[in-house]
């Protein structure tokens, strides 16, 4: 994980006005890849690469900021075909991003469905007093889950609020089936815990936080102030 925040560090970094004077605006982005497999996502942003490396399943790039307006996004990922597109950073808000497969439901001559394409999701942050945890599932067909004593059913990409989560790790079950596991937050705040599957079903999910996000002072834009008024600053005979 250290890689990647040193990759994100470095974006930023590279997306950054030379000199403060040059009063820009931006937007945070955080992204987890959700593709189950050894393989990292490569990804770029505007033409820059996050992380050289690329990131592994069930892992995250960590917030970092991006400059307002639309920016063109680039993922490859082996085994399936690359996916671009724009993606558009608003100014002050914070975006959390999971990577993950859409399966087709094409059939090839073989009577085979095609491989899946890689896809986009988008997750507003949210605020929270203490420890707060939101679920979500992007596997398509309808799933049971099992979070700790917990078991729910939710509907693909709507965020299922957990209640009473204390930070305390726990065991992922899908369909009676152990999937992955929680290992806990060690500070209180907003999260989520992100879920996707592949078409050999194989899974990947992780725990991203997902804190409203502030861009520092000396970055944000000034205030222009207004000129005074000529005719009432004169002074009076």
């Amino acid at each position: 994980m250290k890689n990647l925040f040193k990759a994100a560090l470095l974006l930023a970094a590279c997306l950054l006005p030379l000199h403060a004077q040059e009063a820009k605006e931006y937007g945070f982005l955080n992204i987890a890849n959700l593709i189950p497999g050894e393989a990292g996502c490569m990804i770029s942003i505007g033409g820059e690469e996050l992380a050289p490396d690329g990131i592994k399943s069930s892992n995250y790039t960590g917030w970092f900021m991006v400059e307002s307006g639309a920016k063109t996004l680039s993922i490859t990922c082996e085994g399936y075909d690359k996916a671009s597109g724009s993606i558009e950073i608003v100014t002050g808000a914070g975006n959390l991003i999971a990577i993950y497969l859409e399966h087709s439901k094409r059939l090839d001559a073989d009577g085979k469905p095609y491989p899946p394409k890689i896809r986009i999701k988008s997750f507003p942050t949210y605020t929270s007093k203490g420890y707060g945890l939101k679920f979500v599932s992007m596997c398509a067909a309808e799933t049971n889950f099992q979070l700790g004593p917990l078991k729910i059913t939710p509907k693909q990409f709507e965020p299922t609020e957990i209640p009473k989560w204390s930070g305390k790790g726990f065991e992922i079950f899908c369909n009676s089936s152990s999937i992955g596991s929680v290992t806990g937050a060690s500070e209180s705040g907003a999260f989520y815990l992100l879920v996707a599957n592949d078409h050999n079903g194989a899974h990947a999910s992780v725990l991203v936080s997902s804190n409203n996000q502030e861009v520092p002072e000396y970055l944000k834009k000034p205030i222009k102030e207004e000129a005074p008024d000529t005719e009432t600053s004169q002074s009076q005979p």
